[in-house]
């Protein structure tokens, strides 16, 4: 089954599709290493449009992805506590959820906020999520329900303050593929 796909690396933003060959997304990009994206339109973040067709990108480049397809079975699902933060990905700024095991909720209740990076999976969820980040020297903001971080590349993490929350940044619409809703009417699942 194809679904939709938009990823960012460090230097740009890749819409496409790519077939989902595991229950969740989640669970694919962490268990290969590297991924095609078909149909993808290539965007490096200073310069704009790049290249188009099929692109491949090693999993481990990804800053972030747009989580889309199914959600997995909720019996498989397991019990959280909710801390919202915000990560540093580079250029890219998250605020959002992120989904603490009760075991670390110790830790991050004593202010050890990387141990929310910690764990066996490269990208993790960060959901209600917002990612900020320049876009040809314009101040870009998308929401989205669900982001796939990548720990590994997490420069930064700090609880989110509602101050730090409501910088003011430009909202873009984009057109996208089938199925994917961007920034300002977010308001249902994909």
């Amino acid at each position: 089954m194809a679904i939709a796909f938009v990823g960012f690396t460090a230097d740009s933003r890749i819409v496409g599709t790519i077939p989902l060959a595991d229950d969740r997304l989640s669970d694919m990009l962490n268990s290969v290493a590297r991924v095609v994206i078909r149909d993808a339109s290539v965007e490096d973040v200073d310069l704009g449009p790049l290249e188009g067709g099929a692109v491949m990108v090693p999993c481990g480049e990804f800053l972030a992805v747009v989580a889309t397809g199914r959600r997995g079975f909720e019996g498989r699902r397991r019990r959280t506590e909710v801390r919202h933060v915000q990560l540093g990905l580079g250029r890219y700024v998250v605020t959002g959820d992120i989904h603490v095991s009760p075991a670390a909720l110790g830790d991050v209740l004593l202010g050890k906020l990387d141990s929310l990076l910690m764990g066996p999976d490269l990208l993790i969820p960060v959901t209600d999520a917002t990612i900020r980040y320049s876009r040809a020297g314009k101040p870009c903001k998308e929401r989205w329900e669900t982001l796939l971080i990548n720990r590994a590349r997490a420069a930064w993490i700090k609880r989110a303050e509602e101050e730090e929350i409501e910088e003011p940044a430009e909202e873009v619409e984009e057109e996208t593929p089938a199925r994917t809703r961007y920034v300002k009417d977010f308001t249902g699942s994909v």
